[in-house]
């Protein structure tokens, strides 16, 4: 899912800034375009400008993270210990590829 919505946001950003360079030519007449292609173009500039804004903000909060207030509950152990997990076992790596103990 995030490849997704990674593909979907190249997408769109790329849309808003072609439409940005091509924004001049379609206000002297130079080019036309219908009324559907100029309103997605102007809602992923509108969205390219905006994340443009964002950009320094989230930079800057990204590494605050809010602490949780420990309770006095939180130091009783109420329950059973876990187990440890299994040790894991070793196994030798094959000698030969193929069927085993195959007839030739």
């Amino acid at each position: 899912m995030n490849r997704v919505r990674e593909y979907i946001k190249f997408a769109v950003c790329f849309s808003g800034l072609g439409y940005i360079v091509l924004w001049p030519l379609t206000a002297h007449d130079a080019l036309h375009l219908s009324p559907g292609l100029h309103l997605a173009g102007m809602t992923s500039s509108a969205w390219v400008l905006f994340t443009l804004v964002l950009r320094p903000l989230r930079r800057r909060f990204r590494g605050r993270a809010v602490k949780p207030i420990p309770s006095p509950l939180a130091r009783l152990r109420l329950g059973k210990k876990r187990a440890p997990p299994p040790p894991r076992r070793y196994v030798q790596p094959r000698s030969h590829f193929g069927l085993r103990n195959a007839p030739h």
